[in-house]
């Protein structure tokens, strides 16, 4: 369709009158009068960040951890060398955690595949015990499997003995351990005989000496790495060291902690802490928070100084002849009512409790007040600035009685202040606007 130049013009005339008017609205848009611009162009009025004065009561407390362990502590060492047919001393089983209780055959950990087993006895095991042997050692194992299985005690590694041994490393799921040795039989047949060439082959396990003939025996063992003696059982795992398919041997402290008697809680103290509770002695107000305790009583304490090996920073510069550093602690120890607590044997060693020291308490109408509002004069007096209900702002010169965490109990040495004034706590200037 061919366009006739009417209608062109028409076009032409209808966008110049459309870009005009979009002109026009924009021009108006923008303008203002001189009032507008002087009020858009003006610095912005001070204003103030405010807050109401609080009454309430102010407690100002200092919290610290203290733990709940055993009395008795039993550390089981390290195995020193491998268990025999095994290149290195693994941990190849953790089968306990912390907490967990230690009865007689409880496997406490296995090594390269074979277990170190709990039995109640004084004294650590010091060789590999074997069918046949005697000794007091004997009759520490007899004594031992007596409370699974009623062993008789009597000083010689004999049948029942044996027997017993068996059920027990049955009743763990391992096989129990043997060791060979060969013997003469001096009744044997062809005693001191030497048969011709070619003759009385056929026996592997026998060999004639000329004065009889050897056989190999198997014994049953005990090694001394696979038994831990305790001096007393049940007990509670409270620490392990020993980590899953890791080397037992040179570890820096012992295989793992077992501990046992009465239950005890106490705190490592800080210098701040324990300078507090010196301040307060006898009279220190105290409560447990967090933790097994909670809304128990709290009974009396004392304060014990330990010495420890110094650590960190501490600890960087030996002592004489290369002597380990060591510092001075403080500890508070708590009494407390073990049976009032539920289930507290089955609570793992090392269990922490939230303990709360209360230094002080304002009074149950105290005004309170943001630290952040008090600012010092030139004459190093203690202000507040109020902003009554007309905007007008006042200064009142207080004294801080009490302060706890960004709060402060104040009083008023000169002015008004009541409960629900506001007090500024930050300026906001046109300058830093």
């Amino acid at each position: 369709m061919r366009l006739k130049k009417s209608h062109v013009v028409s076009g032409v005339l209808a966008l110049a009158l459309l870009g005009a008017t979009g002109t026009a609205w924009y021009f108006a848009l923008q303008a203002r009068t001189p009032a507008q611009r002087a009020e858009e162009t003006a610095q912005p009025e001070d204003s103030v960040i405010t807050v109401r004065v609080d009454q309430d009561q102010l407690i100002d407390t200092l919290d610290f951890d203290a733990e709940l362990n055993r009395t008795g502590d039993f550390e089981v060492p390290a195995p020193t060398e491998a268990p025999e047919g095994a290149a290195a001393a693994l941990a190849s089983k953790l089968p306990l955690e912390v907490g967990d209780e230690v009865k007689a055959g409880t496997v406490l950990l296995e090594v390269s595949g074979r277990p170190m087993i709990a039995l109640e006895g004084a004294v650590p095991a010091y060789r590999d015990l074997q069918e046949g042997d005697t000794g007091p050692d004997v009759e520490q194992l007899q004594l031992a499997l007596q409370q699974l299985y009623g062993t008789p005690k009597t000083g010689t590694f004999d049948a029942r003995t044996v027997s017993d041994v068996k059920k027990l490393y049955d009743n763990i799921g391992y096989d129990h351990p043997t060791t060979s040795e060969e013997v003469v039989d001096e009744n044997a047949e062809g005693e001191g005989d030497t048969p011709p060439d070619g003759e009385g082959e056929g026996n592997e396990d026998a060999e004639n000496t000329g004065g009889g003939q050897t056989t190999t025996v198997e014994r049953v063992t005990v090694p001394a790495a696979e038994v831990v003696f305790l001096p007393e059982l049940p007990m509670q795992v409270s620490k392990i060291n020993a980590q899953q398919s890791a080397p037992v041997t040179g570890l820096e402290g012992p295989l793992m902690v077992l501990a046992s008697g009465d239950w005890k809680l106490e705190a490592k103290l800080d210098e701040e802490t324990a300078s507090a509770l010196m301040d307060a002695g006898e009279d220190a107000e105290l409560e447990f928070g967090n933790g097994p305790l909670e809304g128990q009583e709290v009974g009396a304490f004392e304060l014990e100084e330990r010495e420890e090996a110094a650590e960190g920073d501490e600890g960087m510069y030996p002592g004489e002849e290369g002597e380990e550093q060591t510092v001075d602690v403080v500890y508070a120890v708590f009494e407390f009512d073990a049976s009032a607590v539920e289930g507290i044997d089955d609570l793992a060693p090392g269990e922490e409790q939230e303990v709360t020291l209360i230094r002080a308490r304002s009074a149950e109408d105290a005004l309170i007040i943001p630290l952040s509002a008090l600012w010092t004069d030139s004459e190093d007096r203690t202000m507040l600035t109020v902003v009554d209900d007309d905007g007008k702002e006042r200064h009142v010169e207080v004294a801080v009685a009490l302060r706890h965490e960004g709060r402060g109990v104040i009083e008023v040495v000169d002015g008004e202040l009541a409960a629900g004034d506001e007090v500024v706590i930050a300026w906001r200037d046109r300058e830093n606007a």
